[in-house]
């Protein structure tokens, strides 16, 4: 049985969401929750002796102490009650609930469905607000609660395992539609002719795993549209770049090659998450073509959730994001590696992230603003250039105003 000390449930687990329902003095269990044996407590009936919970353990440190279960997956928990996994990576089966009236007297109801200790007016984090009627803590800026988190057990896998030779196939990006994903024509495609959208299998396999990522944890977490992610340009069947095919390459050369490249959408607060600006982006009635203020319609959580499951794989090279985003990215990933929303990995490869707040020539700080780009490394090994939107380095902006004379969809535009 995980015990967790006073600080840690005032600090971390009285910081969730919250219900309650009239106390319950006894080891009968508390509403929507079935005894394991006998009259033996559920998970999340009172207790003040693990004999008295049909688990056998019983945190005596929650308030009127609470049958639980550790160590717990997806498929060990008594009926009523779900594994939840801990900021610590430890795990337990707590009492599942779908609002205040689900949990016992003092109890919360967390966004993720699991009974916990409610917040008091001094018990949430900084950024936090108790919120009475409800028992949550609350955040202005939509900042995901701490606390358990969705156990998550049937991702799809990360990486790929063969040889380089297989890991490098190119592949059309199917199926089109897939968990926390959506891979919609765009630019010259239409439903039967998806020839913008080849990729190598690695790359297909590492933007699926983030997406199903997001799917899952972030399922109940305030704010978003709910959508799934929409996927943008690739490369072409043989390698070349988006729009090759009918004489109108739309990426500069040496970018969306060999299928190492893809442009995604940001999520989003509005509509959906298909790649369109989620900020101003003129001047008076110029484009600038970058973020000229805040981006007011992006999920920057969710972003920010999605980018740091990618950053877990040693095979990514870069991610660009517009200047203004980034800035935004890395205050908000800290956040969610401190609460177990990701791991620590993710915080320590946040390096790879490059973005522009002016025009160095790296090729980040124009038309991002719609789209993030991410790329692998060759399968050799590492790129000595990694935080250029060309493998190799060297001016993007010759090549960039050449798309933008032209308006060709891809890069530069979106059609």
């Amino acid at each position: 049985m995980k015990r967790f000390s006073s600080s840690f449930v005032v600090a971390i687990v009285s910081v969730i969401a919250a219900c309650s329902s009239p106390a319950n003095d006894s080891t009968t269990p508390p509403e929507g929750t079935t005894p394991d044996t006998g009259a033996l407590g559920a998970i999340g009936a009172p207790c003040s002796d693990p004999a008295a919970c049909a688990s056998a353990e019983c945190n005596a440190e929650w308030p009127g102490g609470y049958c639980s279960k550790a160590s717990c997956d997806a498929t060990s928990c008594a009926e009523g009650s779900t594994c939840y996994v801990w900021k610590d990576g430890s795990t337990s089966c707590l009492a599942s609930c779908t609002d205040r009236s689900g949990c016992r007297e003092g109890y919360a109801c967390a966004p993720t469905g699991a009974c916990v200790p409610a917040c008091t007016a001094t018990s949430c984090s900084e950024g936090f607000t108790c919120d009475s009627e409800s028992g949550n803590c609350v955040s202005s800026n939509l900042e995901p609660t701490p606390g358990p988190m969705p156990l998550c057990a049937d991702l799809p896998a990360r990486d790929c395992t063969g040889s380089g030779t297989e890991c490098g196939e190119l592949l059309p990006f199917e199926p089109v539609n897939g968990p926390g994903y959506e891979n919609y024509p765009l630019n010259g495609e239409t439903a039967s002719d998806q020839y913008r959208s080849f990729c190598r299998k690695d790359l297909q396999l590492l933007v699926k795993y983030a997406a199903a990522y997001v799917d899952c944890e972030a399922r109940s977490w305030p704010g978003g549209n709910g959508k799934p992610l929409g996927l943008g340009d690739m490369s072409e069947k043989d390698g070349s770049i988006p729009g090759t095919r009918e004489g109108e390459p739309g990426h500069p050369a040496g970018t969306h090659v060999k299928g190492f490249d893809m442009d995604i959408g940001y999520y989003q607060n509005k509509l959906d998450n298909k790649l369109r600006p989620i900020c101003e982006h003129k001047t008076g009635s110029t484009d600038q073509y970058h973020c000229t203020k805040e981006p007011h319609l992006l999920d920057v959580w969710r972003t920010t959730l999605y980018l740091g499951a990618f950053l877990t794989s040693a095979r990514v090279r870069v991610i660009g994001v517009d200047g203004k985003v980034g800035a935004a990215i890395e205050k908000a990933m800290p956040r969610l590696c401190a609460e177990g929303w990701l791991p620590a990995q993710s915080c320590k490869a946040v390096s790879k992230l490059a973005y522009e707040i002016t025009d160095e020539g790296r090729g980040w700080y124009l038309f991002h603003h719609h789209h993030f780009h991410v790329s692998l490394k060759p399968w050799s090994g590492t790129s000595a250039s990694s935080m250029w939107l060309f493998p190799e380095g060297g001016d993007a902006s010759k090549s960039i105003d050449f798309l933008k004379q032209l308006e060709r969809p891809g890069h530069a535009f979106l059609k």
